[in-house]
């Protein structure tokens, strides 16, 4: 769960300056809607929705409220989201052929029978 965590962190660090960069560029006045964070463990997406420590995360507390604290100001939005369904598992995950090729065909990456 830890790790969940630190990534929820660190992206919703990265979401927050990119959009302050942004409004500082003077592209847009102003970017209304929260990130969407989408995450394929459920327990870490309602864990996160959750005001309430426990004991066991005791050593990401500080993390854990500032995740929380975007979360409930609308800031970021974490949501489940079907290992099926994340794209990024083709780059980071051993997949199934037939989820291996749904999502290289989404991308519109084309393979080469070698690599098949």
């Amino acid at each position: 769960m830890a790790a969940e965590f630190i990534a929820y962190f660190e992206v919703s660090n990265h979401g927050i300056w990119l959009k302050i960069f942004i409004i500082g560029l003077r592209v847009v006045n102003d970017i209304e809607r929260p990130y969407r964070i989408y995450y394929d463990n459920e327990s870490g997406v309602q864990y996160s929705n959750n005001n309430r420590i426990i004991i066991k995360s005791k050593f990401i507390d500080i993390k854990f409220l500032t995740v929380n604290e975007r979360v409930q100001n609308i800031q970021i939005f974490i949501k489940y989201k079907a290992t099926n369904s994340m794209l990024a598992d083709l780059l980071i995950k051993a997949l199934v052929s037939k989820i291996f090729h749904k999502h290289t065909a989404y991308m519109s990456v084309i393979l080469s029978n070698i690599l098949i």
